[in-house]
């Protein structure tokens, strides 16, 4: 994956070694995290914007030496500028650039380049978590079925993918990794996560059929090239399959909740819900802590206090 740190508008006043330790940044996260395209670009336009703000603060060039001199005023002025443009940058989208900043220095601290802890005296960002909304087992099985009915080859391989997703509950930049060699003749599929966290994933047998068929189609393909391949023969993208599970959503008249994403929090609300205990499911998602893994308990109860509402006699004593 390249990515390339470009200003914004042209509008970032930036010297060349500060654009380099930029992109050296970038390319640390590349090399340590597994994350997807789009995530990185989140990065990218956080910096970029950062960037911005400081050269128009300062009224000139940004140098390493005025990155070095930054001081807690500073960053709470850059702050208040993602408050004040509410519209632009919500709640969520200023806890993850503050994040991506304090990354940047980390990484300029760690690394010797640039010696500058101010940031890390700013009060951490608290987002209240949106729960995930898993989609109902039926509304799964029709949106695998639209999938699978496209009459060239194409169909099995989007049938597929959201069968191995919703089965095994991957992220989809995990499930696209994968090559062929990855999944022959395999009851259990290896996957290495986010931070470089490695994890093993049994499959069912509705999975292992449908890899199998997958398989059989590009049997010549060699064991190296990608499970998921697009028209023209490179390993298939992730925007690629939002488009096509948005297009299904739209054929069904589901809401906008539903996406490939959504599926990975289907497989773990739907666990929870037969009793798999949080520490397996865990194991099973690849999260880092356990608190990660609590919000699908919050989900589960939801529905629990729904159902208790509902059925409850309570009307033939009040």
């Amino acid at each position: 994956m390249s990515i390339t740190i470009k200003t914004i508008n042209n509008s970032a006043n930036i010297s060349g070694n500060v654009q380099k330790y930029a992109n050296q940044w970038i390319d640390s996260l590349i090399g340590e995290q597994l994350l997807s395209e789009n995530t990185y670009k989140a990065y990218s336009i956080d910096l970029n914007y950062f960037f911005t703000f400081i050269s128009e603060h300062k009224g000139r060039t940004i140098s390493t030496k005025i990155i070095e001199e930054l001081n807690i005023k500073d960053f709470r002025s850059w702050l208040a500028s993602l408050e004040k443009n509410k519209n632009k940058f919500s709640p969520n989208t200023q806890a993850r650039a503050k994040a991506s900043i304090r990354s940047f220095f980390k990484y300029l601290n760690k690394n010797q380049i640039i010696k500058n802890t101010s940031i890390f005296n700013l009060q951490q960002s608290k987002v209240k978590k949106m729960l995930p909304k898993p989609i109902p087992f039926k509304d799964i099985m029709n949106i695998i079925k639209i999938a699978g009915e496209k009459k060239d080859w194409t169909g099995t391989r989007d049938k597929t993918l959201l069968i191995l997703i919703y089965s095994t509950g991957l992220r989809i930049s995990e499930a696209l990794q994968l090559n062929r060699i990855d999944v022959q003749n395999k009851s259990n599929i290896r996957i290495i996560g986010k931070g470089g966290k490695v994890r093993e994933i049994p499959l069912i047998k509705s999975a292992i059929i449908a890899i199998e068929e997958l398989l059989e189609i590009n049997k010549d393909l060699s064991p190296k090239e990608p499970l998921f391949i697009a028209n023209k023969g490179k390993r298939l993208g992730a925007r690629q399959v939002q488009k096509t599970v948005e297009e299904i959503r739209v054929m069904l008249s589901l809401p906008s909740t539903v996406t490939p994403h959504a599926l990975r929090h289907s497989f773990a609300t739907h666990l929870l819900d037969k009793g798999v205990n949080l520490r397996t499911l865990q194991e099973l998602l690849g999260h880092a802590s356990l608190s990660t893994t609590q919000g699908y308990t919050a989900v589960s109860i939801d529905k629990l206090n729904k159902a208790h509402g509902l059925a409850h006699p309570r009307s033939s004593y009040e």
